[in-house]
């Protein structure tokens, strides 16, 4: 039996983020912004650019296109987003990046390729009920545990895939792991989630319902760690199913 309901147990309502981005020019005075806005609306002109270049994105509504929108996105990801550890470079707060940010740049840590992957796959026609953006932990016995954030996608036959952000084109696997199978006890790496958000909502998934999300993901982000994301994700290809 499933360990955790990734599609959200129970829908948080405040959503608000204190302390994610600054007033340009005002460094130290923080924007508010509802965690939901990091996922890009699917009208975004950006957005929709970045798929346009996708030669190989299905364009058609047929069964199997979904999946195949999902892992060229996946794959665009992993090929044009270099994963950097933000922490090392702002000491002060953990800097998010909006996804258009992220395309220009050409790099980003683990929300900054989460949110971006998140928004090309409900821009190129995935439902957004099938995306997440989840907020947790990992482990690992090759690096220290700490905070991560990771995309997860419901495939066409209904199960949850996690398609870690930060990996380079080399390592996505043929066969997604089931995100059910990479949050069992004893997995190495194992995920565990607490929150997941889209552009509609945040849910609680592993912590109580009356979490104050700002406050979750301060703490979070104080014990966050860089890990070697393609060393520890290529344990995970054997494990696809």
């Amino acid at each position: 039996m499933p360990k955790y309901d990734w599609s959200g147990s129970a829908i948080l309502q405040n959503a608000v983020i204190e302390h994610k981005r600054v007033v340009i020019g005002h460094p130290g005075e923080y924007i508010p912004t509802d965690l939901r806005e990091w996922v890009t609306s699917p009208d975004s002109k950006v957005i929709r650019e970045a798929l346009d270049a996708m030669e190989d994105l299905p364009r058609r509504k047929e069964p199997g296109t979904f999946d195949g929108r999902a892992r060229e996105v996946w794959k665009f990801v992993a090929g044009h987003v270099q994963y950097v550890y933000d922490v090392e470079s702002v000491k002060e707060v953990d800097f998010w990046q909006f996804p258009a940010e992220t395309l220009k740049l050409g790099k980003g840590d683990c929300e900054d390729c989460a949110f971006l992957l998140a928004s090309l796959l409900i821009a190129s026609g995935v439902s957004p009920f099938c995306v997440r953006v989840v907020f947790g932990r990992v482990s690992s016995s090759a690096y220290k545990p700490g905070g991560h954030a990771w995309p997860i996608y419901k495939d066409e036959t209904g199960i949850w895939r996690i398609l870690e952000a930060t990996l380079s084109p080399k390592n996505i696997p043929e066969k997604w792991p089931a995100a059910d199978d990479v949050a069992k006890r004893g997995a190495d790496p194992c995920y565990k989630p607490d929150l997941c958000a889209n552009r509609n909502h945040v849910w609680a998934i592993g912590v109580e319902e009356t979490i104050d999300v700002d406050a979750f993901l301060a703490k979070r982000m104080k014990r966050e760690t860089s890990f070697p994301s393609d060393k520890v994700y290529a344990a995970l290809k054997k494990r696809g199913s």
